[in-house]
């Protein structure tokens, strides 16, 4: 059976030694290196070039966004998968902008993160549905506080696609909504990529919650 490598980053020793234990639990994973913060994390992907990273958001010296395209640099080939305990839209943009396949948290039940390590590694985007309901929830916020005037071109979302996004927060899924609202899915999915396309969501990420907003957890 073919291995999945697996580096973890994180600056908690005793959180890195569980986090060992617990996938090395698990036949096609193999832990080959490990790393307390982004240098040691740079170092270790060029001599192991693990399948997969596990990368912390906030640690020391160098931060896990910022560490993000310098070890895509070194080793293009391992994917990206931050691991973290902060649930936050800026993080979660940021990190997917900047080339993570995905946005797991450290309250996660071990069998949800095994699975995100199998999809990332596949070639997938992961993240659980919170993560969406986060995002979204976030950017309308900010969206809502600034109260700006819509820039030249931008359009202002309708009633029906603030109707859906609302749907999508309370964590609604694109079957459930169509269902509610007395139209196909393939209308909801319509409606969602207009919404990305407004609200400005990079493509990276619009894939993403395109994802999520059509799959069970």
């Amino acid at each position: 059976m073919e291995q999945i490598r697996v580096l973890i980053v994180d600056d908690h020793a005793l959180f890195r030694e569980g986090l060992r234990l617990l996938l090395e639990s698990e036949k096609d994973i193999r832990v080959v290196g490990e790393a307390a913060d982004g240098l040691q994390a740079l170092k270790q992907v060029e001599s192991s070039k693990p399948d997969v990273a596990l990368l912390d958001i906030l640690m020391p010296d160098v931060s896990g966004l910022d560490v993000i395209p310098k070890l895509r640099e070194k080793s293009p080939a391992t994917k990206v998968l931050i691991l973290t305990g902060f649930l936050d839209h800026k993080f979660i943009a940021a990190a997917l902008q900047d080339g993570a396949r995905g946005y797991v948290l450290k309250t996660a039940e071990p069998r949800t993160l095994a699975k995100a390590i199998r999809a990332v590694h596949a070639g997938e985007m992961w993240a659980e549905r919170k993560v969406l309901t986060e995002f979204l929830d976030g950017l309308l916020k900010k969206i809502n506080q600034q109260k700006r005037p819509l820039l030249k071109g931008q359009e202002p979302l309708t009633a029906r696609e603030q109707e859906i996004v609302q749907w999508v927060i309370q964590g609604m899924r694109n079957k459930e909504i169509a269902s509610r609202l007395k139209i196909s899915e393939k209308t909801v999915k319509t409606h969602l990529s207009n919404i990305f396309r407004k609200l400005n969501v990079s493509r990276r990420v619009e894939l993403l919650l395109h994802r999520l907003s059509d799959r069970a957890n």
